[in-house]
């Protein structure tokens, strides 16, 4: 009896190596190629996941390909913290810009208007910066999440062009200079700026 079980157990211990052998690792490898370190998603485009440039000051302006690949994403954190940013372009085939992709970050300012495929800012992406003080939209964004720019004190121009996106509740919360300025006709951005008490202009052109 004792030997049937010590058979039946070697079995099971054969049947469980092989079936960890056979489990795909589906966590993608992260890369570096110069200042950034990325990973490459199912579609073949790339995530930035962490942004490993210097402190000193400058205009940085965001690659739209790493490796021959099109950077979409802004990952989670990438940026978070970093010092030395002043003035980020934002790449023409950017998709998504994730959760606190750049909050507590040294970013002045952020020109989106570049990116023509822009469908989301994640909640609290440029959170607590303390020297934003200019945000330009792309005019394909669809979603800016909660908090998403909370408590920049510096930020003073927000402006929206082309889509009417929706916007979450606190995204420009704390921010008492701000004036958002856009086009008339954008219902969601006007609305938004009457509830929140946000001054409110209109592009001429």
């Amino acid at each position: 009896m004792k030997k049937i079980i010590a058979v039946i157990m070697a079995l099971a211990c054969i049947v469980c190596v092989f079936a960890s052998c056979g489990k795909k690792d589906d966590t993608p490898k992260e890369l570096t190629s110069g200042d950034y370190t990325y990973v490459v998603l199912e579609d073949g485009t790339v995530k930035i996941t962490k942004y490993n440039g210097t402190s000193d000051e400058i205009e940085r302006d965001l690659p739209s390909e790493i490796d021959g690949k099109t950077v979409t994403v802004i990952g989670k954190e990438a940026f978070a913290g970093a010092e030395g940013l002043t003035v980020v372009n934002f790449p023409t085939g950017l998709v998504k810009i994730e959760e606190r992709a750049f909050a507590e970050s040294s970013i002045k300012k952020a020109f989106m208007y570049r990116s023509k495929s822009l469908k989301e800012i994640g909640a609290e992406a440029f959170s607590k910066c303390p020297n934003l003080v200019q945000v330009d939209m792309s005019s394909s964004l669809e979603t800016v999440g909660e908090k998403a720019f909370f408590y920049c004190t510096k930020l003073k121009v927000a402006t929206f062009r082309g889509n009417t996106p929706n916007i979450a509740d606190f995204a420009f919360d704390a921010c008492p200079s701000l004036v958002i300025y856009t086009k008339e006709g954008m219902d969601k951005v006007i609305a938004y700026a009457e509830k929140s008490l946000i001054e409110l202009k209109y592009l001429t052109v």
